[in-house]
């Protein structure tokens, strides 16, 4: 097996070193090769595609789980900040209405029917253009004159915290409060005094806007499903049972044990809510629970209402439709699953034809040496050892066949200035630009090279002085007018020296043609730079 590599790795020639050997020993060289390459890395192959189609997977619920963590954050931010537009506009409707001197005649004196007559039309506009739910006008002993919502019913003492809350502040009071029916009504309540002084109390205005109003406009601006569910520590069965619309819900009180749907909830109840509600078990306010309904998949997660007195009054459940996101990442891994196995039978077919090609990559790895050998790492251009390689061929053939050979060193001006002011990276890319150009301009058969630092060279067969002179203007008048630019939005410009020397002419070999072109070079420097100077021997 030893003498199998040995021969395999050290010929030249793959195909070469086969037919030099045995064919019987190639014949199981190459199988032994196959079974040791391929059986363990397809099974490496196999358990990266099955990690990988894991770790889809997980990232995939991960991702719909923040999914519903932001929505579920941002509900409860929209939640809020409507609240607090509802109190502002509240402030505003009570402020206007109690300014109103009709109404507070009619409150001081206790006149239920001027005040029926007064604000009858107000609660019907209300209604209509703000979802104003509740109206109630109370008098100073905090007995209800007047429901505008249920004018039937009157007489009864308020003992909400709103409304005490009012009275001992002797300012306006708003909360979210639990009614006795199971309802969570925004509650704003201004008391009404005769002198300015608060020292006679005439009654109270107090509006309401019941809170599932606002989750309906969450639901339509999030779209998502949002359901009010009361807890049962502070509410009473019994009176729950009151605000059904349909005593057959009245079982629904059992579902859970801490809280029960509002009568709201009720009305609009969903199947995937009604899956939430058979299972028994309460969303969490930490975790997005799983429900499915036939096809499609939801989230369910909560969070709490809290009261005036900051006590949590119930919770609401908020449920997100995530049947596309869940179908995708099924695609995602039907198609990872298929892809992997077709991914798969391709690398086993490569690893196969590999075993038998491994000279042919023995020869581009000698070429990809044979290139980091000849060329600069940074400019991608041949390198100072290579250079003179080139060079002296080029003169060489010069010498046979008495066609010119001429060659351009070019130094970029001030360079270490430009690296001292603008930093070494910076004076690469510089560089790296500078080769770029040289590269565009110089001809297929003139060979560019980097002789060090920033200087470049450039042979140019079949060329001479005069053509160089022309070749080398070309360039200084291209970098002159070039800007270098910077990923930080600094464009700089900078100039090009250039020495020409033509071989023969000016020198004999490759050497002295280097020395000549090197002078020619530091005289165009001593004389200004920006310019090209022609050897003169």
């Amino acid at each position: 097996m030893r003498n199998s590599f040995n021969i395999l790795f050290k010929s030249p020639n793959n195909a070469e070193a086969i037919q030099s050997a045995p064919a019987e020993m190639a014949s199981i060289k190459t199988a032994q090769l196959r079974w040791l390459f391929l059986g363990p890395v397809m099974l490496v192959i196999f358990i990266m595609i099955g990690t990988m189609i894991t770790e889809v997977y997980r990232n995939a619920n991960k991702e719909i789980n923040r999914e519903i963590q932001i929505l579920h954050t941002s509900s409860n931010v929209v939640y809020q900040d409507n609240l607090e537009h509802l109190t502002g506009m509240l402030a505003g409707i009570t402020g206007t209405m109690a300014l109103n001197a009709e109404l507070r005649n009619a409150l001081a004196k206790k006149d239920r029917t001027e005040l029926s007559k007064f604000i009858a039309p107000v609660f019907s506009t209300l209604q209509k253009e703000y979802e104003i739910t509740h109206l109630y006008l109370i008098g100073a002993d905090r007995k209800v004159l007047l429901r505008a919502h249920n004018p039937e019913s009157y007489g009864d003492i308020v003992n909400r915290v709103t409304t005490l809350d009012a009275q001992l502040t002797k300012a306006p009071a708003h909360g979210v409060e639990l009614g006795a029916h199971g309802d969570l009504a925004l509650r704003f309540v201004i008391p009404l005094y005769k002198d300015n002084e608060k020292q006679q109390l005439i009654g109270f205005i107090e509006l309401g806007v019941n809170t599932n109003h606002l989750l309906m406009d969450i639901q339509k601006s999030l779209g998502i499903q949002m359901f009010e569910f009361l807890s049962k520590n502070i509410l009473k069965r019994e009176e729950w049972q009151m605000g059904l619309s349909d005593p057959a819900f009245s079982t629904e009180w059992d579902r859970f044990t801490d809280v029960a749907p509002s009568p709201q909830a009720l009305k609009s109840m969903t199947p995937e809510m009604h899956a939430i509600m058979s299972k028994g078990i309460f969303p969490s306010t930490e975790t997005a629970m799983e429900v499915m309904q036939g096809k499609s998949s939801f989230r369910a997660i909560s969070f709490p209402i809290l009261d005036i007195q900051e006590r949590k009054v119930g919770s609401i459940v908020m449920l997100v439709d995530v049947t596309s996101r869940v179908l995708n990442v099924r695609n995602t891994l039907y198609l990872g699953l298929l892809l992997g196995v077709a991914g798969g039978g391709l690398l086993f077919g490569f690893f196969w034809l590999l075993t038998g090609r491994i000279g042919q990559l023995i020869e581009q790895h000698q070429n990809a040496l044979r290139h980091l050998a000849t060329r600069d790492g940074l400019t991608g251009l041949f390198n100072h050892i290579t250079f003179y390689t080139m060079l002296k061929d080029e003169i060489a053939r010069s010498q046979r066949s008495g066609s010119p050979v001429s060659l351009l060193m070019l130094d970029l001006d001030h360079f270490k200035i430009l690296n001292d002011k603008f930093g070494h990276v910076a004076g690469d890319k510089v560089l790296k630009e500078f080769a770029e150009i040289i590269l565009r301009l110089a001809r297929s058969i003139d060979k560019v090279c980097r002789y060090g630092g920033e200087e470049i060279t450039i042979i140019l067969p079949g060329t001479h002085t005069a053509g160089a002179m022309v070749a080398a203007e070309r360039m200084r008048t291209t970098i002159a007018d070039h800007l270098f630019k910077f990923t930080d939005g600094d464009n700089i410009s900078t100039t090009v020296s250039i020495g020409v020397a033509t071989a023969l002419e000016h020198a004999a070999s490759a050497q002295e043609l280097v020395i000549v072109a090197d002078q020619a070079l530091y005289i165009a420097k001593q004389r200004g730079r920006n310019q090209i100077y022609q050897y003169n021997s």
